[in-house]
């Protein structure tokens, strides 16, 4: 019985990773581990003290803090919807890894576009200034 309940835990804790990183993390990772580790150990309890946090950390005034708030709610509201309820009440380090892993995911899918993107201009100016060389 134990084999059939693990997929949808490590699912769970997959999204519950991905939410964590959109909580703590404003301009990318700067991770706040107090936070993580209690999302990745104590599940139902660190969520709702993760999301509390989040409200701290982004109060909503007027102006970038306010969107910024209201873009993670509503990317926390979609990610919700896909977990159990209710939330594991504890999780030991062996169900805790999809949570580490979705929570790198989550900005290794986000930063990539901008990473490539940084990326193929440097190639592009690289290579102009290489051109501009053989050409002299």
């Amino acid at each position: 019985m134990q084999h059939h309940s693990e997929p949808p835990m490590a699912k769970a804790m997959y999204i519950l990773g991905q939410i964590g990183a959109i909580i703590c993390h404003e301009r990318g990772p700067c991770p706040q581990t107090a936070v993580l580790t209690k999302m990745a150990s104590r599940p139902a309890e660190g969520l709702s003290i993760a999301v509390a946090r989040m409200n701290e950390m982004c109060p909503p005034r007027r102006g970038h803090r306010r969107a910024l708030l209201q873009w993670k709610h509503k990317e926390i509201r979609r990610l919700s919807q896909m977990l159990p309820d209710p939330l594991p009440t504890a999780a030991s380090a062996h169900t805790q890894m999809p949570f580490w892993a979705g929570y790198c995911q989550y900005w290794e899918d986000l930063l990539k576009v901008h990473v490539q993107r940084d990326i193929d201009q440097l190639v592009l100016k690289l290579d102009g200034s290489q051109r501009t060389r053989t050409d002299a």
